[in-house]
């Protein structure tokens, strides 16, 4: 083992006893290229002399014949796992291996190994070993063909707890977003690939190809749009809508996020897949559905009152416990398991309820009005409808998962203070969340798992061609995943269907997609009156002369004109004879 012995001239007035004397001599040993490890041996304060030494950590160095950016060093005897930063400082600061490291340390053999690494090998080496905690000599690197790096992996490494976090590292402090790291556990070997984030194209056009057909006992799974791959070297995958999985989905998301494109896929599939179809709507959102209104059942078409929505919603539900009834009288589970030919007259229904909050939340009734009159009639009348409209969807929901029901509710705010219960969200397993920039709000009162659901990565939400369409889905019977929907024009989806056979009404017979008439007025027997009374408003008052009333206006005792509940039940029976 050598000794290495220095003379170094630092003046009489050095006092080898004072620290700040002593450190300010062992930096300038190492700045002039001399390494560290230097201790005092003596001091001659006549001459103003230091003589210093240090025992040298290796007694040989072995090298390649024709490989020069790693050789082994010979270390003394009697080291210890613990000196392994002590050796590697001494030996990295020794100006003999100036640009190498140690990559290697074996105690137990008293050898380590010496190798020439760059900037970028160190600092990912370093990065690496930081979150496996162990030292960086610990991790072996070099240069990966191609780009980023090779690794050789420590005996603790656990994909299942450490992949994650070296994802994170290798994109934050080795290379850039969109790197990744792959590990085999096995060989304990991986590497850092250099890679471009995944991302959405533009606009994704519907696959039509994939468009379900008709005739299976069940619905098959819809397609409705791009899955994000984990990888930007990846190709992204495909998010399909799987009704066996679970009956009833939920879609919510912010203003302009893409939820009418998306219902417009799931529409489409569902009716190419043999399903019916039944709409409700807030009056005035209506028209968002006209071009899907011929292909609507009969008496599905619940967008033209409110009043037409909840009798839509309760015919569809006492014709569920219709199909209950059937159910159990065949021993059957579901649609798929009663016999063909009654499928064949027992479709499976996709019930499409959009602008929930709007539908749910209540007007304001004018109290101080009388309660014959008819704006005061009007408020509590939508009021009611309200009520039975939320009251029939729970329904569905809880009661008529089995019966071929498919409740889909489109929303912009889900929360209990617009009536979306939690229970309600609980019978609502398909999750999918629109809007890249949705909030965590949004996520909490949507999703239902909000840890288990990635969020839309930064990259795609500042990209706003990306960004379009795109969100979260949480589907029954699938991983949670970042998604944009298919995209197609309504023009485009209905020749599709029309080229399958699938034929919509003529607009001579949309009439017949409304609730019949005397439903309605039996559910709601003011809207006689509230009609009426508008009729009223709207014709010209200036000028008004006398008119010549219908039989069934006047009090057949006194023959005066009836008012109020006298008029509505009198009209509600003229209504009835009529039809």
């Amino acid at each position: 083992m050598a000794i290495e012995r220095m003379n170094l001239p630092v003046g009489r007035k050095f006092d080898h006893n004072n620290p700040g004397h002593v450190e300010a001599a062992m930096k300038a040993i190492a700045d002039s290229g001399h390494g560290t490890g230097w201790v005092i041996q003596s001091f001659d304060p006549t001459e103003g002399l230091l003589t210093v030494s240090r025992r040298s950590a290796l007694t040989t160095v072995t090298k390649s014949a024709g490989k020069t950016d790693s050789y082994r060093v010979e270390l003394m005897r009697g080291i210890k796992p613990a000196d392994g930063e002590q050796i590697a400082a001494q030996l990295e600061s020794d100006p003999q291996h100036a640009g190498y490291f140690m990559t290697r340390f074996e105690p137990f053999i008293s050898e380590a190994t010496m190798s020439k690494l760059t900037a970028e090998e160190l600092r990912a080496r370093g990065a690496v070993a930081t979150v496996l905690g162990v030292k960086p000599w610990d991790v072996g690197i070099s240069l990966r063909p191609g780009g980023g790096f090779l690794l050789s992996l420590p005996g603790n490494y656990v994909p299942s707890k450490h992949d994650e976090k070296l994802d994170e590292i290798v994109q934050v402090a080795i290379g850039k977003v969109g790197w990744y790291f792959r590990g085999d556990a096995n060989k304990l070997t991986g590497q850092i690939v250099p890679s471009k984030p995944a991302t959405f194209a533009q606009t994704i056009p519907y696959p039509m190809s994939q468009l379900p057909s008709a005739g299976g006992a069940v619905l098959p799974p819809i397609p409705v749009g791009q899955t994000l791959a984990e990888r930007g070297d990846e190709p992204n995958g495909m998010l399909w809508l799987d009704w066996a999985a679970a009956p009833h989905l939920q879609l919510g998301g912010i203003t302009g996020a893409g939820k009418s494109v998306t219902l417009n896929v799931i529409i489409a599939g569902c009716l190419a897949a043999g399903a019916e179809l039944v709409i409700i709507d807030v009056p005035q959102k209506a028209v968002d559905f006209e071009n899907w209104r011929p292909f609507v059942r009969r008496g599905g078409w619940g967008c033209e009152t409110l009043e037409e929505g909840a009798t839509t919603l309760e015919q569809l539900y006492r014709e569920g416990e219709r199909r209950a009834e059937l159910f159990k009288q065949y021993g059957a589970k579901k649609l798929a398991d009663l016999p063909a030919d009654m499928r064949r007259s027992m479709k499976e229904v996709v019930i499409v309820v959009d602008e929930v909050t709007g539908l749910f939340t209540m007007d304001a009734v004018p109290k101080r009005l009388e309660s014959d009159d008819p704006l005061r009639m009007e408020a509590e009348s939508k009021n009611y409808a309200r009520e039975l409209i939320k009251t029939f969807i729970e329904k569905i929901a809880a009661e008529q998962r089995f019966v071929g029901y498919h409740l889909v509710l489109s929303t912009q705010v889900a929360s209990v203070n617009t009536g979306i219960s939690t229970a309600l969200r609980t019978n609502l397993p398909h999750k999918l969340l629109l809007g890249a920039r949705a909030t965590d709000g949004n996520r909490k009162l949507i999703l239902t798992d909000v840890t288990r659901v990635p969020q839309v990565p930064d990259h795609i939400k500042i990209d706003s061609d990306a960004s379009l369409g795109a969100g979260v889905a949480e589907l029954a019977g699938q991983t949670p995943s970042v998604f944009k929907s298919f995209f197609a024009s309504e023009s485009d989806l209905i020749s599709q269907l029309r080229s399958r056979g699938i034929r919509p009404l003529p607009s001579t017979a949309l009439d017949q997609t409304r609730p019949e008439a005397a439903a309605v007025m039996q559910r709601f027997p003011d809207m006689v009156t509230i009609r009426e009374a508008k009729k009223e408003a709207e014709s010209p008052q200036f000028g008004k002369g006398s008119r010549t009333y219908e039989t069934w206006e006047l009090d057949p005792e006194t023959g005066k004109p009836l008012e109020g509940y006298a008029r509505a039940n009198a009209a509600r029976h003229a209504l009835a004879a009529k039809n």
